[in-house]
């Protein structure tokens, strides 16, 4: 058996370190390499993972939040989305310092998510234009604006993880069929290369929630084992089920908001390996994102992650 590379990797959000964007992101990038990371992202440095889709149409930022205006479309010119650019600028700081080949990853907030999260703003305003207790069209309409984004994405080269902390808050049939709709419509081969995932934060104790995720037509789900409720997934998951879905695991094995000793997170990472094998672990991670973590834990959590991963992989 060929046992693929493991990688390490950040979920995506960091706090903003700099007043200046391109600063910002220049800073998010260096911290990213200096800790050996070796998928990294733009750091989402204009904003939360809502606030960023402000571009799409019939959806109308209201603070740092959106609400659903209109009927949701894709965007008629993709290469201005947020996201894209942001990624150019992390390949163009990448190309300046010789390092080209660092994978970079573009986060996208999935379609249940990005749905849920806008209706909640306003739910009168949502009402003209979505009906309440059908939220299929809503959550369908979500999916179609995100698939060019997607799309253009790893047309760039860049890897693609889908953030669905939302997962488990609809229907786990409905929200399986939404996210292998807006699946099918991406590149099969990107598919095949490992170069989309799907991030689920949170337990996966629900009774359905983790067949649903084992039923996603991607390569990797990204999952969290670190925090209270989340340590219990280790319990949930198998070399069985992953094995059997064709699927590999994206392991948040430290916290993303307390600073873990290495050793303890080592311990933690031992016992998942020894539960879904070493060869169904693609990547390695925090639980979640840094948004709300002060800038001082962040470069701590990352420096021991680095620390416990070195002496795993060694050892794997």
């Amino acid at each position: 058996m060929v046992i693929m590379a493991i990688e390490r990797t950040v979920i995506g959000s960091f706090p903003r370190w700099a007043e200046s964007l391109d600063q910002a992101i220049a800073d998010v990038v260096q911290v990213q390499l200096q800790y050996g990371i070796d998928v990294i992202t733009d750091g989402e440095q204009r904003g939360g993972m809502i606030a960023y889709f402000e571009q799409i149409p019939g959806l109308e930022r209201t603070g740092d939040k959106l609400k659903i205006a209109g009927t949701i479309e894709a965007m008629d010119d993709v290469e201005a989305f947020y996201k894209i650019r942001d990624y150019r600028t992390v390949k163009a700081l990448l190309d300046r310092q010789g390092k080209s080949n660092v994978k970079v990853k573009i986060t996208l907030t999935g379609p249940i998510t990005l749905g849920i999260s806008c209706l909640a703003t306003d739910v009168g305003s949502a009402r003209k234009y979505y009906q309440m207790k059908d939220r299929e069209a809503l959550y369908a309409d979500c999916a179609a604006a995100l698939a060019p984004i997607a799309t253009r994405a790893l047309d760039l080269g860049a890897y693609v993880q889908l953030d669905e902390p939302g997962f488990g808050f609809t229907a786990p049939e409905l929200a399986k069929d939404v996210l292998n709709d807006l699946v099918s419509r991406l590149p099969s081969a990107a598919i095949d290369e490992e170069k989309v995932s799907v991030h689920v934060c949170g337990s996966l104790r629900g009774a359905t929630l983790f067949d649903s995720l084992l039923a996603l037509e991607v390569p990797i789900l990204s999952l969290a084992f670190s925090g209270h409720e989340e340590q219990l997934n280790i319990d949930v998951i198998s070399r069985q089920s992953l094995e059997e879905h064709n699927k590999r695991a994206g392991v948040g094995f430290i916290s993303n908001v307390e600073v873990e000793d290495a050793k303890v997170a080592l311990e933690r990472l031992t016992r998942i390996a020894h539960k879904v094998g070493v060869e169904n672990i693609a990547y390695l991670h925090p639980d979640c994102g840094f948004r709300s973590t002060a800038p001082d834990k962040v470069s701590a959590i990352l420096d021991n992650m680095n620390k416990a991963s070195g002496v795993f992989m060694q050892s794997a």
